[in-house]
C-alpha cells in the first residue's frame, strides 16, 4: 500500500509539473515584452500583421523568435527568456515599408513596453497616381553612343 500511494504522489506532482511548465505561464527567468504600434494620423486603425525577428546579442542563439504576428489592439505581447536581443520588426499590410531595430534588455519577471510610431499611410486610389515628369535625350541612349564612336 506505501508503494502505491508513492507511485501516485509521484504521478500527480509530474502532471502538476508538466501541466504549468507546458502552459503560457511565465517562468522566473523570463520577462514579457510589450511591442506597442501607433498610428501618426488615424490611431483607430489596426495594423494587419508584423513579423518579428529575436536574436541574441551574444550571438548564442540566432533567430529566437522568428514568427509573423496579428496584434491585439495595434500590440503584441511576447514572453521570452532574460537577456539582451536584437529585435527586427517590419510590419505587414498597409504599412509595409516599416520596419524597427532596437536593442532590447529583457529582465526577468518585468515587462518592457516598446512604443513604434508608424507613419501615415496612403492606400492606393486607381486615377489619381501622379507621374513625375522625366526629361530624356535620345542621343544619350547607348545604340546611339555606339554609332557615334565609330
Amino acid at each position: 500500500m506505501p508503494l502505491r500511494n508513492t507511485i501516485l504522489t509521484l504521478l500527480l506532482i509530474t502532471a502538476v509539473h508538466n501541466f504549468v511548465y507546458s502552459s503560457g505561464l511565465p517562468r522566473s527567468d523570463s520577462g514579457t515584452v510589450v511591442i506597442d504600434l501607433q498610428n501618426a494620423s488615424d490611431r483607430q486603425s489596426r495594423i494587419d500583421s508584423i513579423y518579428l525577428i529575436f536574436d541574441r546579442y551574444d550571438k548564442r542563439g540566432a533567430g529566437i523568435i522568428k514568427q509573423v504576428y496579428y496584434p491585439k489592439n495595434n500590440q503584441v505581447e511576447i514572453t521570452v527568456p532574460k537577456g539582451r536581443y536584437y529585435v527586427n520588426i517590419y510590419c505587414l499590410g498597409i504599412y509595409n515599408r516599416a520596419g524597427f531595430d532596437r536593442t532590447i534588455l529583457v529582465k526577468p519577471t518585468r515587462k518592457l513596453r516598446i512604443f513604434l510610431k508608424l507613419q501615415a499611410s496612403a492606400l492606393f486610389t486607381p486615377g489619381m497616381v501622379e507621374i513625375p515628369h522625366e526629361k530624356w535625350d535620345p542621343a544619350h541612349l547607348a545604340i546611339m553612343q555606339s554609332h557615334a564612336s565609330k
